[in-house]
């Protein structure tokens, strides 16, 4: 199995859990590496891809034992992606000495606008400077990441970056129902447009249609639907 920053934390937690998460689907048998049913594998569509926009992933901790995170895919597809449990008092170290780095622009992605978050500065482009740009992407239901964004004071000094709702809208296998909210994989792809990174953006869209494919060939119980995405990622895994 392989090791990425977001398996090793998974692992972490589990080992500390008093009880095993009850995840819908519990009964399928389950590759342990990319968490499909064994027969809706996908493995072998895993690309990697680089990007100068970095990216940072603050979870919340329930969502690492859910299949359905989408988080992962982009530690995948970007190994050098960090990830960080989320802790509403402080952050974790390593975070916080990158949060403090003067050479880079540091942004949370989230939809802070108005009255959901009225006191916060929030930027709709990515700026072009020389400083290295730091995304900070929440990964939870919709309604942790508002508890993540309202109730950490040490996330109050960054701005928030709100995505345009007509960028990436594709998740098949959790949908909020509201136009600007994103999963995450979803919100790294916009990111990623706008940053004018489209080929890392459109590997990341084909492995996050794989991955819902194979999702939901994985509920359903029947093989994948094959889609461009096959094609294209199989030019990159070779």
């Amino acid at each position: 199995m392989r090791s990425t920053t977001y398996t090793r934390l998974r692992d972490q937690e589990l080992a500390r859990s008093t009880r095993p998460f009850q995840a819908k689907g519990t009964n399928v048998k389950r590759c342990a590496d990319c968490q499909m049913g064994e027969f809706a594998c996908m493995c072998a569509w895993r690309p990697t891809a680089e990007s100068t926009t970095e990216f940072v992933l603050l979870l919340h901790r329930k969502e690492l034992f859910k299949p359905t995170n989408t988080g992962r895919l982009v530690v995948d597809v970007f190994p050098d992606t960090q990830a960080f449990v989320w802790n509403r008092l402080e952050a974790p170290q390593e975070l916080k000495a990158l949060l403090n780095d003067p050479e880079r622009n540091c942004f949370v992605v989230f939809p802070a606008d108005g009255a959901n978050n009225s006191s916060r500065e929030v930027a709709r482009s990515l700026p072009s400077t020389a400083k290295k740009t730091t995304l900070i992407l929440l990964d939870g239901t919709w309604k942790q990441c508002s508890r993540m964004v309202g109730l950490s004071r040490w996330l109050d000094g960054l701005p928030c970056l709100s995505l345009p709702d007509t960028l990436v809208k594709s998740y098949a296998v959790r949908d909020s129902g509201k136009s600007d909210r994103f999963s995450t994989a979803e919100a790294a792809i916009s990111c990623l447009m706008l940053a004018g990174e489209d080929a890392s953006a459109e590997t990341l869209r084909h492995y996050f249609s794989v991955f819902n494919a194979h999702y939901l060939a994985t509920r359903k119980l029947r093989a994948p639907d094959v889609s461009e995405s096959y094609a294209a990622l199989q030019l990159l895994v070779g």
